[in-house]
This record gives C-alpha cells, sequence and structure tokens, in this order.
C-alpha cells in the first residue's frame, strides 16, 4: 500500500471504531460549522473536532494535500482530553497507528 492509501485505511478503521463505541455523531455541533479556531476543552468537543474537522480533512477528495504533508500528531491531545474505557480502549492506539503514518 502507498502511504496515502494506509492513513485513508487507519481514518476508516478510526470511524469504525467511533461508531462501534457509540462515539459517532450524525450531525456536526453548530460550533463546526461557524469554526473560527475553536479552543477545546472536553473531551465531547474533542470527539466531535475528531469526527467532524481532522479525519475529514485526511480522506480522499478532501482537497488537503498539506494535512497529508505535514507532522500532525493527534494521539497526544487525545491522551489529554479521553477519560475511562475510551483512553483505556483500541481508538487511543488507532491514534497513535494514524500518528506512525503522518
Amino acid at each position: 500500500m502507498i502511504p496515502g492509501d494506509l492513513m485513508y485505511s487507519k481514518v476508516k478503521e478510526i470511524i469504525d471504531e467511533l461508531k462501534m463505541t457509540g462515539l459517532w455523531r450524525n450531525e456536526p455541533p453548530v460550533w463546526v460549522i461557524d469554526y473560527r479556531q475553536r479552543l477545546i476543552a472536553t473531551e465531547q468537543e474533542f470527539l466531535e473536532w475528531l469526527q467532524f474537522v481532522y479525519l475529514p480533512n485526511l480522506l480522499p477528495g478532501a482537497g488537503n494535500h498539506n494535512v497529508l504533508l505535514a507532522k500532525n500528531y493527534v494521539a497526544p491531545q487525545a491522551v489529554k482530553f479521553f477519560t475511562g474505557e475510551v483512553k483505556n480502549g483500541k481508538l487511543l492506539q488507532l491514534l497513535i497507528e494514524l500518528d506512525s503514518l503522518s
């Protein structure tokens, strides 16, 4: 697999894990539509940012090639916000694996 394909595959795994654990949301929060360098303060806001801002920019067709070229380490931020089962679960491991691809 080429690097872009590996990243896309890992993003799909993360999306599947969010859905399986019930962390996936069907509708974006209002702040995503009116995004202005918002400060993320809670685990829920981080998960919303991950789902509606970060991951979509990694998918093919997003037109954001710079995201794929940049070193974006999301796992350390996840550790800061995740608690309980989420912090100890598969989602964090998948984010670490995603970071290793960038």
